[in-house]
């Protein structure tokens, strides 16, 4: 029973595994409020927060060290912890395929537009995405990582989603306080992103060291 949750010695687990949970809040954190308001129009979530972020004066004039393209680093770690789940899941292989590029098409939600795919502010953002589809369909190849490894890979890919977005939040929140007028607190989908990031860190770091 504990194989089938956090993942036996065969290095397969079940798709309701504890890493597809954590993986699931990530991406469900993502694309919920991370700035609540009482107005749904002025509700943010943090597929708009890059968007958000570029009218304000500060970061267009780079008063505020303001990274907009992290803001999307949590949809990419939960796509690629989920693309690891589902090569490592006891599902056919059509499935886990068919399943693994369902997934990956999420990424395509923060391309840039096609007006600006050539604009030097979305250039770290394409390659992000970029780089999310190839690590995405990189985790067809790791079928035969060791435990150990797979571990590791899981906690460096909670690290990389949760640490650079809530790097920007911290920066971007005081801007957000003063054109709203109120304090800003933390949305429920940046925490419940945060809590699936911190799962899959432990989860990760529990492998590595079990193994």
């Amino acid at each position: 029973m504990t194989g089938s949750i956090l993942g036996g010695s065969k290095g397969r687990t079940a798709l309701c595994s504890l890493q597809f949970v954590a993986s699931a809040l990530i991406l469900i954190g993502f694309f919920a409020p991370w700035v609540p308001h009482k107005s749904a129009a002025l509700t943010v979530t943090g597929y708009q927060m890059s968007e958000f972020a570029k009218f304000f004066p500060q970061v267009q004039s780079a008063g505020v060290p303001l990274t907009r393209a992290y803001f999307i680093a949590p949809l990419l770690s939960g796509v690629v912890s989920m693309g690891l789940v589902l090569r490592r899941s006891s599902l056919r292989p059509a499935v886990r395929v068919v399943g693994t590029g369902l997934v990956a098409l999420l990424i395509l939600a923060v391309l840039p537009p096609h007006y600006s795919i050539l604009d030097p502010s979305y250039r770290l953002q394409l390659i992000m995405v970029a780089s999310g589809m190839l690590l995405t369909a990189g985790t067809f190849l790791t079928a035969h990582l060791t435990e150990r490894m797979h571990g590791l890979m899981s906690f460096l890919v909670a690290v990389a989603g949760a640490v650079p977005a809530l790097w920007q939040f911290v920066l971007f929140r005081p801007l957000i306080a003063q054109l709203y007028r109120s304090p800003v607190r933390p949305g429920w989908g940046l925490v419940v992103g945060v809590l699936g990031s911190v799962l899959l860190a432990l989860l990760g770091l529990r492998r590595f060291f079990k193994a």
